[in-house]
């Protein structure tokens, strides 16, 4: 798959495969927010998911991840 994106005042095509990204690029875009230094290569991907999840229900892929990772905690 080739898509072509806009980078500032350019365009580039960027290449990969068609599956899916998973909620985890989102998740680990929110947390770089966090840190003192930026990955900003994270949450340019973090913001491509949110562009290309059209019709996804985000709330409900992130309420699954956070009822997964308290099932697997017994200290919750």
């Amino acid at each position: 798959m080739v898509r072509l994106e806009r980078q500032g005042d350019s365009f580039v095509f960027i290449t990969g495969t068609t599956q899916r990204q998973d909620i985890g690029v989102l998740i680990n875009a929110l947390s770089e927010l966090q840190k003192n230094s930026w990955d900003l290569s994270k949450i340019k991907e973090g913001l491509s998911y949110l562009d290309n999840s059209a019709g996804i229900d985000i709330r409900k892929e992130i309420k699954a991840v956070l009822q997964k990772a308290a099932g697997s905690q017994t200290n919750i």
